[in-house]
């Protein structure tokens, strides 16, 4: 069931390189999307790159269930419910409210059709491992004879940094490839920036010239853990490129909320989405990925340099990360009352 990477189990969820897309008429300088949506059609994107290795240390553990936590809607939460089912592995997870949405409707929608277990929290109620709530789940767990294996919130498990390094990595050899001008400039949409600390890490590794920008799509510091570098570091590090093989300006953060809360909408991201699909029949959700892509055209085609220090070299790449699978209409398992209004 599981191959090796180092020492480091692993399941085979997707298919790998995914390609770059050349994007024309909508920036300034020569572009390209990452089209990781691409890489399985029962769950794409970066989520899926990363249970590659946190489902392969569950499987080598010999565990029966998973335990994760997330939103209602998250993507990780409903990337986890698709590939564990495939692999013959239970999911619980507990998760916290959001706003409704279509994105939401989709990931919940998919997540109880994979047949996982939703535990509603409320608003304020810790489900980190350490904490009561989650405590008590890998218990219940335990009384039920189940062998859990635990997967941090949203999947920010450190293992799955090494995924994202291997992913940079594939476009460093992609890019060498095709002789694309350098800096590599990749824009993504980031949480908790573990994905775009990976990346960072691979491409540093590959000796190949870069940035990357996280873009903010959460608002909150307070809920992301450690920054990009110190992530990006430490993935480096875990890969054996010591503790500052990525240098502070070749990760940065920025904003990307674009005018509206934690996954919901804003007009702005709405207007990217469209451009996107309009350009290059690419869709992005546009609670996280459209905001991103706001941000990448914004710099893309700003007048003034202002903190790009490449100027208008190199080239422009915005790594899409969701998935772009629906949800069969109506599927679902069985619902929770506090989550069925999401249904709606």
């Amino acid at each position: 069931m599981t191959e090796p990477a180092g020492d480091r189990p692993r399941v085979s969820l997707v298919t790998t390189p995914t390609r770059l897309q050349p994007l024309t008429g909508l920036t300034r300088r020569l572009a390209y999307v990452k089209r990781d949506d691409e890489n399985s059609p029962a769950f794409g994107g970066c989520k899926a790159r990363a249970l590659e290795f946190t489902l392969g240390a569950a499987t080598a553990a010999g565990a029966t269930t998973i335990l994760t936590a997330g939103t209602v809607g998250s993507n990780h939460v409903a990337a986890t419910a698709v590939h564990a089912a495939r692999l013959g592995l239970a999911v619980t997870a507990l998760v916290l409210p959001q706003e409704p949405g279509r994105l939401v409707t989709r990931n919940l929608r998919l997540a109880l059709a994979a047949g996982a277990r939703l535990e509603p929290v409320p608003t304020g109620v810790s489900v980190h491992p350490s904490r009561e709530r989650h405590r008590a789940a890998l218990a219940e767990l335990g009384s039920r004879g189940e062998r859990p294996h635990v997967i941090p919130f949203g999947g920010a498990d450190p293992v799955a940094g090494i995924a994202h390094a291997l992913a940079g990595r594939e476009l460093a050899e992609q890019a060498s490839a095709l002789d694309l001008p350098t800096p590599l400039r990749v824009y993504l949409p980031a949480a908790s920036t573990l994905t775009a600390a990976g990346i960072a890490a691979g491409l540093a590794l590959s000796g190949l010239p870069f940035r990357v920008v996280a873009v903010d799509v959460v608002g909150d510091p307070s809920v992301t853990g450690p920054g990009p570098l110190e992530r990006a570091r430490a993935v480096a590090a875990a890969l054996g490129g010591g503790d500052r093989a990525v240098r502070p300006e070749q990760i940065r953060q920025v904003d990307g909320c674009a005018g509206a809360p934690y996954g919901v909408p804003g007009p702005r991201a709405t207007r990217a989405a469209s451009l996107l699909h309009d350009s290059a029949g690419v869709r992005v959700d546009e609670c996280y990925g459209a905001k991103a892509f706001a941000r990448f055209l914004a710099d893309a085609n700003a007048d003034t340099k202002g903190e790009d220090e490449d100027g208008d070299e190199g080239t422009l790449l915005f790594w899409h990360t969701g998935n772009t699978r629906e949800a069969e209409p109506g599927a679902s398992g069985a619902v929770h009352p506090d989550l069925a209004r999401y249904l709606d």
